[in-house]
């Protein structure tokens, strides 16, 4: 166990700002990361967590190759002091709700959140004027219980670990491309496309066209016909540019179907079990977070 000689009393607080420092770098791994949270640099973030380490007199975390990892020590403080930054959070949460409005966090993808709940916020508002919804957009799987956020709408085949979990919505992934860009493959099949096609890869979905393609039988695409792009957003915009074939997610591409910007030319079976899911840490929800809870699934229809 590696010390540092302690500057204070035991019984003195140690500054709350390497408090909020430590502990999101223990949710996160990650100064950076921490630092977006809190929205201050991570060198701030850096500099904090040493302070904190200087008054408790022992080291929290160690750097191992340009990651932040937790000590023994870190581990063990990290695990005492969870729950009451949660309860703080919470309390924090509680009185900056406006008067007579409940607060609800959900966290879910930027593309879910701009493709099928944003446009739906409104009737939210008309039903359920009290409720105050705060989105956290991320695409990364975010620890509801540590992280105090109330519920999740994720992607995959419902199995996270932790959580009670409630089906929202089957997803079907067929390949889209502009109309333009449909007429220069004529009546060609989706076999013969994949042979000689440029094909949009979103890099967020490891091998997402490789596994689709190996579930219809289909040979996937060789790696100098592939277009890769960082999101699913963008990989959706170069696919409305004619730039080549995107794996559009139904129900999240309908209205750019609905639109005539996109189509979807290929009649193919759906061979995925993927859906979207909300997530919750296990215990009873709040009664206005039920109530959200159940607004989303009427959503559904």
């Amino acid at each position: 166990m590696s010390r540092i000689k302690p500057r204070i009393p035991h019984d003195y607080f140690p500054p709350f700002g390497g408090l909020k420092s430590f502990y999101e770098v223990a949710l996160t791994g990650s100064a950076v990361k921490a630092a977006e949270r809190l929205q201050v640099s991570a060198s701030s973030i850096s500099h904090q967590v040493k302070s904190l380490e200087s008054e408790l007199g022992v080291r929290l975390v160690e750097n191992r190759k340009g990651r932040l990892f937790l000590t023994a020590d870190g581990a063990q403080f990290f695990d005492q002091i969870k729950g009451p930054m949660s309860e703080i959070l919470r309390a924090t949460e509680a009185i900056r709700s406006m008067p007579g409005r409940k607060r609800i966090s959900l966290t879910l993808t930027p593309s879910f959140a701009a493709g099928w709940l944003l446009p739906r916020l409104s009737d939210l508002e008309r039903s359920h004027p009290d409720l105050e919804v705060n989105l956290v957009t991320t695409t990364r799987v975010v620890d509801l219980e540590r992280e105090n956020v109330d519920l999740a709408i994720r992607r995959g085949m419902g199995e996270w670990p932790q959580t009670v979990v409630t089906p929202l919505m089957r997803e079907v992934i067929v390949p889209v491309m502009s109309p333009a860009f449909a007429q220069t493959i004529g009546g060609k099949t989706m076999a013969e496309v994949l042979k000689t096609q440029r094909v949009l890869a979103n890099t967020t979905v490891d091998a997402e066209w490789d596994y689709w393609c190996q579930a219809r039988g289909f040979q996937p695409p060789a790696a100098n016909q592939r277009y890769s792009l960082e999101t699913y957003e963008l990989t959706i915009q170069a696919a409305q540019d004619g730039l080549g074939i995107a794996l559009g997610r139904r129900p999240l591409v309908d209205p750019l179907l609905s639109a005539g910007v996109l189509c979807a030319p290929f009649d193919l079976p759906d061979a995925d079990n993927i859906g979207y899911y909300i997530a919750r840490p296990d215990g009873a929800m709040r009664s206005d977070v039920k109530r959200f809870h159940d607004w989303l699934l009427m959503q559904r229809a």
